[in-house]
């Protein structure tokens, strides 16, 4: 479902920038790099893997891999991006719980729709820095989650990068976003686990390719 609805977005910003051909520039990208959650999922998580022992501890996702791609809309310095991805990670079990069966791995959906302006755009030089900022979703999945209900939470996205140009149709860019979303989970019984904040980042780089490269 969320996946369905990032792409008729994407078709929708597609679509409303073909009648502007001569006034504004579309691009498509993709990108790879790091997925870095900085908060734990739940606090004093208490699990027995064997009869004898009780391991009590705080769970959080561990960092991973990122890939992606995001289709770009430019006004002059303004530009409104769709942008989607899908971060491979994992669960940070105690290594007694991996070994006692548990399957640890884990997924992130991260999807945003963002306003970028260029604060600098270099003189002579095809390279331009700019701040973002928008709305999105965050979806957790994997066999742990299944269990639970709320594990998707709408997120602000702020963030930064630079573009450089390698041609008229192609850019390099570099991005850093941080997903800010209130993760509070609840069982399907309806016990409602307390809300915590995460700031789930993301450090890509990528691939632009103008679809109206400038003349």
């Amino acid at each position: 479902m969320i996946l369905r609805r990032a792409t008729l977005v994407i078709g929708f910003l597609a679509l409303t920038a073909s009648p502007l051909h001569g006034q504004v520039r579309v691009g498509l990208s993709a990108f790879a790099g790091g997925f870095l959650p900085t908060n734990d999922l739940f606090d004093s998580v208490r699990l027995r893997p064997d009869t004898s022992s009780l391991i009590i501890f705080n769970l959080g996702l561990e960092p991973g891999l990122v890939i992606g791609g995001r289709l770009t809309v430019r006004f002059s310095r303004l530009a409104l991006e769709a942008e989607v991805g899908y971060a491979f990670t994992s669960l940070d079990f105690p290594s007694v719980i991996v070994d006692a069966g548990a399957n640890n791995d884990a997924t992130v959906f991260l999807g945003s729709i963002n306003a970028l302006y260029d604060v600098i755009r270099a003189a002579f030089s095809p390279l331009s820095i700019y701040l973002s900022g928008g709305l999105g979703l965050v979806a957790r999945g994997g066999d742990f989650f299944e269990p639970y209900n709320g594990t998707t939470s709408f997120s602000l996205a702020f963030g930064g990068g630079f573009r450089y140009g390698l041609s008229p149709a192609a850019f390099l860019r570099f991005d850093i976003r941080d997903y800010i979303s209130s993760f509070a989970p609840s069982t399907k019984s309806g016990f409602q686990f307390d809300s915590k904040l995460q700031n789930d980042l993301i450090g890509t780089i990528g691939l632009e390719i103008s679809l109206s490269p400038s003349k």
